[in-house]
């Protein structure tokens, strides 16, 4: 039942952290605005055609006087407007398609999906116009068609569709050049008003990827693409021979002079622009700002605008409404119109702001306590309702100017709404979020604590208490001013958490005694563990050091009498630890990382039999055999070759036969059984890897295992030495000093020793999950898990069996962890929920932090770190407790049975055996 509530609450504090951050900011329920030619203005163009160039940064369309773009130079020489469009990180695809034909930038819920959809429906320029035609990328066409009621007529590719690299610039202009070829599209379309044609042009972005835009080879590249949107713009021209059709070409987002894009730098975030054709005004309006447009020096003026302008200004230019989620003032003096164009287009603009200020305005207005609360003073219902005839009035009266000063002001004061009642009850909730985790974590430790007790079970005192019954008094008060005051359900439910879980943690309090003693103890165990973990997450370049510090001090007292096994030891410490200093602070690679995974494989089977661990013949010839056709697998997908079917076949076989052999193997004791469970999963992680995780983990998990062993004779020797100085007569005593200290380690007599030990174990587990998740790279490099991780078991895209293995590979390494210390310790085992219950304290307090600490805008990386810390630590521990039930299966077959002493290193020694500790029996009573 502990289990079941574990895992309700922690997604009930997820959900609550993304109600918080990731809730989406688009207004529902609006009506657009009226057309231009609904009010008796002709617009000055017909049709518009945009051309997206991806991936262009306007510092490489200037640069050179413009020498990258000399055919789009000879255009602008002579018309139009050219500017830097400024975006806002995250500086990704979606982000700039939506702000460009949108007007907004994009909603914070999206990020949940790594902005590749988004769950609420939003409007565009494609659903205002009457026709909208285009030649994308199928990934860029679901962005607008997902949830439109007439979706867009796009002709869409893919990316598998074509067998060379840079071919899909072409297939768009063969495809405009066709449509544009046939005489009866044009003739449909010779008298259409409002359309949009929408041109993709994906080369330029995959080209600044793979060279960068310093390189020769991706200058090559733009020259291709704007000559490609010259060749497509005479072809429209020819088409339509009316000087109706106006142009704009832009990009999505800009990129860093190391080929990325996601952040917020200037390279990222400035995007170049150039608006011409029909109703364009020549240079637009006054600026101070020139740049260089040719090579005989031509100055023309430098415009600037926000990417989100770009929406409601190629509205007003074809006679369009802004879209109805708009929230970009419109730019004027751009269109050569006339000013009652212009001030009726800027009117639009206004009343679609005021449309959604008064949205969110009315629901709070319509609440019961609205009177008494803060609000926005410079908007109401009323003011706005007021607007269209205050705006009448001054025109009426001459006052045009001043109309237009105050449209541009009430534009301004209605973003200012709309940001600040979607954010009203920001506050609240974080307060009840951090409510909630000090209750769950007061509920844990009550938990805690129960597992020590004398009594089984401890009596609690209940739901009929004058506490309980106070909490829920208090909730239900609660609950009516929330209804009474109108808040939204979801936000209602989060902000009543708190009630609830403080309910369930005072109900589980011990009937006698205190609820929490040894605050202590608790608190120290909990804060510095998750605090290595919480400053090693923003630090991470000296977690190398962090670990062979606290492995170090884990056998200081092996520095009075080293033996050639603790010396050993000491090397497979200082392996993984230089192996992280170096990959943390250094770029540079030894070798290809293929040829650092073949060596993984290969190591992966030689280290058991170095190690001395005994396997039955079938198990090194089928582990052998699976990981020298994974190097060729390896090969093949290095070479961009697809891995055959029968490969794929048995690679799952193997992947099924790693678990499933284990409890029906004839490994009979437990570190024979240990070291089974440890040769199938690396062998099963080797094929999961992509470069160096595997060879880190090998190294860190016979760390591990020799860990173990340093300890244990440490103890053994330093009983010993007590024993003799108080009875030097006895030998007898010292013969059971071994069994003497493990009993009384494994058998605390107090509570208090309970607790250390139950922590001692918590942390432990955590500390090597932490460790193998930095030196695999995560944390470290990159949060985006690449999906080549199945490259060997799947052929093609499936997210969720990508996940899984993801996952699985994540988890190998602490499946090894958790299978020692259950061999290792039987206080591990039977008191495996105290262990737990102190892993979610630890774990919870991480997250409790971090959750202070999400963001949901900036740079696409700090989002999804930040995002990633979240979501990690809640999880893991709910995953890790799935991990012991599955170890649990793995050693339930072991009987109980004499053990003897491991041959541990039993090659390194030159043939000479060393014993090791003595193993616990098992029974599988406490397994169950």
């Amino acid at each position: 039942m502990w289990k079941l509530k574990v895992l309700v609450v922690h997604i009930l504090l997820l959900g609550c952290m993304m109600n918080i951050y990731f809730q989406s900011t688009i207004v529902q329920n609006l009506e657009p605005q009226k057309t231009l030619p609904e009010l008796g203005l002709k617009p000055p163009a017909d049709r518009l055609v945009v051309f997206i160039a991806d991936g262009l940064r306007a510092e490489s369309f200037f640069s050179d006087n413009c020498s990258g773009v000399p055919h789009i130079r000879q255009l602008l020489e002579q018309q139009g407007v050219v500017g830097i469009s400024s975006g806002i990180a995250p500086t990704m695809s979606r982000p700039g398609h939506i702000a460009i034909f949108s007007g907004f930038n994009e909603d914070p819920q999206a990020a949940i999906t790594n902005f590749q959809w988004n769950l609420t429906p939003f409007d565009s320029i494609f659903n205002r116009s009457r026709l909208a035609i285009g030649w994308v990328h199928q990934t860029v066409a679901e962005y607008f068609t997902r949830f439109s009621k007439e979706p867009p007529m796009f002709e869409t590719y893919r990316g598998a569709d074509f067998s060379g690299r840079f071919m899909t610039d072409t297939w768009v202009y063969e495809k405009a050049r066709d449509y544009l070829n046939n005489d009866e599209n044009i003739r449909q379309l010779q008298n259409a008003t409002q359309v949009v044609f929408l041109v993709y042009l994906f080369d330029l972005d995959k080209a600044g990827h793979v060279f960068t835009p310093l390189k020769p080879e991706f200058r090559k590249k733009l020259y291709a693409t704007q000559k490609q949107i010259r060749k497509t713009y005479d072809l429209f021209e020819s088409a339509f021979n009316d000087s109706r059709t106006a142009y704009l070409m832009t990009s999505d987002h800009g990129m860093s002079d190391t080929g990325y894009h996601g952040g917020g730098t200037d390279p990222e975030i400035e995007m170049p622009f150039f608006l011409w054709g029909a109703g364009i005004k020549r240079q637009g309006p006054p600026t101070e700002q020139n740049f260089t447009a040719n090579d005989h020096g031509l100055q023309l003026p430098l415009q600037e605008l926000n990417q989100i302008q770009l929406a409601p200004l190629i509205s007003a230019l074809i006679g369009l409404p802004p879209p109805i989620n708009n929230r970009a003032p419109l730019p004027l003096g751009f269109l050569n119109v006339s000013e009652e164009y212009e001030r009726q287009s800027l009117l639009l603009n206004v009343l679609q702001l005021l449309a959604q200020a008064k949205s969110v305005t009315l629901r709070f207005e319509r609440s019961f306590f609205h009177k008494w609360l803060p609000k926005y003073e410079k908007l109401d219902t009323a003011r706005i309702a007021s607007l269209p005839t205050e705006i009448e009035h001054l025109i009426a009266t001459g006052y045009v100017k001043k109309a237009m000063q105050l449209l541009l002001q009430m534009s301004w004061w209605a973003r200012q709404c709309l940001d600040y009642y979607q954010d009203y009850y920001h506050t609240p909730l974080l307060v009840a979020i951090g409510a909630s985790f000090l209750g769950w974590l007061f509920c844990l430790v009550v938990w805690l604590m129960r597992e020590f007790s004398d009594q089984e079970p401890q009596p609690k005192m209940g739901l009929q208490t004058w506490a309980t019954a106070l909490m829920l008094l208090l909730g239900s008060v609660l609950e009516c001013l929330l209804f009474l005051q109108r808040v939204p359900c979801l936000t209602s439910f989060y902000l009543l958490l708190p009630i609830g879980i403080w309910t369930m943690a005072l109900a589980e309090r011990p009937l006698h005694g205190i609820s929490i003693p040894y605050p202590l103890i608790h608190l120290a165990w909990t804060v510095i563990p998750a605090g290595l973990v919480v400053a090693t997450s923003f630090m991470n370049r000296h977690v190398g050091l962090m670990y062979a510090g606290v492995a170090v001090a884990y056998n200081r007292h092996g520095f009075r009498r080293p033996t050639l096994k603790f010396f050993i030891w000491l090397g497979t410490v200082l392996l993984p630890s230089g192996f992280m200093i170096v990959k943390q602070n250094y770029s540079f690679e030894l070798m290809p990382s293929e040829y650092v995974l073949g060596f993984s494989m290969c190591l992966a089977v030689l280290l058991p039999w170095i190690l001395g661990h005994k396997h039955q013949m079938r198990v090194w010839l089928i582990n052998s055999f699976i990981l020298l056709i994974g190097i060729y697998g390896i090969y093949l997908s290095e070479n961009n070759l697809e891995v055959p079917l029968y490969l794929q076949v048995a690679f799952w076989a193997f992947l099924g036969y790693a678990f499933l052999s284990v409890p029906y193997s004839n490994a009979d004791t437990p570190e024979s059984r240990l070291h089974l469970i440890s040769f199938n999963l690396i062998a099963v992680h080797a094929l999961l890897s992509l470069s160096t995780g595997s060879l880190f983990n090998q190294m860190m998990i016979t760390e591990f295992l020799l860990s173990h062993e340093i300890h244990s004779e440490i103890n053994q020797a330093k009983n010993n030495a007590i024993l003799e100085t108080d009875e030097p007569e006895s030998d007898s005593n010292n013969e059971n000093a071994s069994e003497t200290t493990q009993k009384n380690e494994e058998n605390p007599s107090t509570p208090l020793e309970h607790l250390k030990l139950s922590y001692h174990y918590a942390a432990f587990i955590l500390f090597y999950f932490y460790l193998s998740f930095f030196g695999s790279g995560h944390w470290l490099f990159s949060f985006a898990f690449k999906p080549t991780t199945s490259r060997l078991l799947i052929s093609n895209y499936s997210p969720f069996i990508m996940t899984a293995l993801i996952i699985l590979k994540i988890l190998i390494p602490s499946i090894i962890v958790i299978s020692g210390v259950y061999t290792f310790s039987a206080y591990a085992r039977k008191k495996s929920r105290a262990v737990f219950i102190c892993m979610f304290l630890i774990s919870d307090v991480m997250c409790f932090y971090f959750c202070f600490y999400v963001q949901n805008q900036g740079s696409w990386h700090d989002m999804r770190r930040s995002m990633d810390h979240v979501v990690l630590t809640n999880i893991i521990v709910i995953l890790l407790l799935g991990c012991s039930w599955l170890i649990k299966s793995f050693l339930i077959a072991i009987k109980r049975i004499a053990i003897k002493p491991p041959i541990i290193m039993q090659v390194v020694m030159e043939g000479s055996p060393v014993a090791g500790p003595t193993y616990p029996q098992f029974d599988e009573n406490i397994l169950n």
